[in-house]
């Protein structure tokens, strides 16, 4: 067998380590639906049993995250801004007690401060997203690693109607069978290249061919499918069919106009659990 050169390994390599570098957002197919009357939503959503939701927050470093637990929130049905384009406006969002962390005095509660929430949907698009904001006064510290900063944040999950989850969910299964076919194909082509005593011009066309499969994987739409749930449990019904609500979402600030939404964190949501 040739013994490759360590430029070339480095390259071979390279291919292994292409998924990693695909995290990008892949533009979704347009899909010809309705999208639902977000003046209806946001009135049946403040009227709903279902607009009492229980959430949970980690932001920060993922190694040794400030966790936040019972965010009790209720969406209200006060508008406090007038919607906007493709938004229902914004409606307060109010905080039913203190959400708490741990540290090494045991259980402590955050004051928060109750904000807002919305809906905004695109034209044309499968989903939405429900957006809700809360205000910490001050930065709170678990320790010298875990931090919640002072200021606003938001918290995003997406929502669909029940024919567009149904849609969204054969557009993943589809993608994910595709992408493993994919998959397969590279390490094929990366075998030949490593296992063989083919030509050097030969290990270059291999080469070329696994990375213009990469470039087809990454095209399909791999990382945005990873966002539709394909379980019931998964999803909340905050509506019969009109608004289903994915329970992991993600968090984030806005440092500035310019710099734009900055990610800092996830988030998990399940109804709040009347107390007996």
């Amino acid at each position: 067998m040739m013994l490759l050169s360590t430029s070339r390994r480095r390259l071979y390599a390279s291919l292994l380590g292409t998924i990693s570098l695909s995290l990008v957002l892949i533009p979704v197919r347009c899909l010809v639906v309705t999208v639902p009357s977000l003046d209806t939503m946001a009135s049946r959503l403040g009227e709903e049993s279902a607009n009492l939701l229980n959430y949970r927050v980690a932001v920060g470093d993922k190694e040794s995250p400030f966790q936040m637990k019972d965010m009790h929130v209720q969406l209200s049905d006060s508008l406090s801004l007038d919607r906007k384009k493709h938004s229902t406006g914004i409606y307060d969002c109010r905080l039913l007690e203190k959400p708490t962390f741990i540290n090494d005095k045991g259980e402590q509660p955050i004051a928060l401060e109750s904000g807002g929430w919305e809906i905004t949907w695109g034209p044309n698009s499968p989903h939405g997203h429900l957006v809700c904001s809360f205000v910490s006064p001050e930065q709170v510290k678990r320790n010298e690693g875990a931090t919640l900063e002072k200021g606003r944040f938001f918290i995003r999950h997406r929502v669909w109607t029940s024919k567009t989850l149904e849609s969204e969910r054969e557009r993943r299964r589809g993608i994910q069978s595709e992408a493993a076919k994919l998959l397969d194909d590279r390490d094929q082509k990366v075998k030949q290249i490593t296992d063989t005593n083919d030509s050097l011009a030969s290990k270059t066309w291999s080469y070329a061919q696994a990375a213009k499969t990469m470039g087809t994987y990454r095209d399909l739409g791999v990382y945005e499918a990873r966002f539709v749930p394909l379980y019931d449990d998964q999803v909340l019904e905050l509506i019969k069919d009109d608004c289903i609500l994915s329970s992991r979402g993600q968090v984030f600030q806005v440092q500035s106009r310019r710099q734009g939404p900055v990610n800092i964190g996830e988030s998990r949501v399940e109804f709040l659990k009347k107390r007996v």
